[in-house]
């Protein structure tokens, strides 16, 4: 699926997990383009400054999303970091309607990126799959195109982790 989305999108795309109230990227398929957005697998972000991070809070039941918040608090790490808990409730309000978060160059400077959450088999936010790119190639319009894109994308994921009883894949004994 990641595959695919890259293809459809022209874009790069993460896979990442909320890991110890931060976005850690699992994996990465590169686009093509000679200017891409590159986040190492094993790197971390702050949940609240991302696209992966605001998809996946934006599923969490609220109590998830406040713990994540007191204890990592809402660093600044660009001029358009969300560093306000009302503005980022407004943020996860608008991803669940969407049904896609945006990182508006919160992040990175004249990055943007946009994800959806990969849902378990009980309906919880297991992971998130992203579209990012430098903002030149990812104009206002463009927006809900990605985020139709990356929504297919984690419905596909979803689906298929629903069908294999996604519980029972990860309390298998891996040995």
């Amino acid at each position: 699926e990641m595959q695919k989305l890259m293809q459809e999108t022209r874009e790069t795309v993460n896979l990442a997990i909320q890991n110890d109230g931060e976005a850690l990227y699992l994996s990465q398929v590169e686009c093509e383009q000679i200017m891409r957005a590159f986040s190492r697998p094993g790197s971390r972000v702050p949940m609240h400054s991302s696209a992966v991070g605001k998809a996946l809070m934006a599923q969490m039941p609220q109590p998830a999303v406040d713990s994540i918040v007191a204890r990592r608090g809402l660093v600044k790490l660009t001029d358009r970091t969300i560093t306000d808990p009302a503005a980022l409730a407004r943020a996860l309000q608008t991803a669940r309607t969407d049904g896609y978060a945006v990182d508006d160059a919160e992040h990175a400077i004249g990055l943007r990126c946009v994800a959806a959450a990969i849902l378990g088999a009980d309906g919880a936010p297991v992971a998130a799959i992203s579209v990012s790119a430098p903002a030149a190639r990812v104009p206002d319009g463009r927006i809900p195109e990605l985020g139709a894109a990356v929504s297919r994308a984690a419905a596909e994921i979803s689906a298929a982790l629903g069908r294999q009883g996604f519980v029972d894949v990860v309390t298998e004994p891996c040995f």
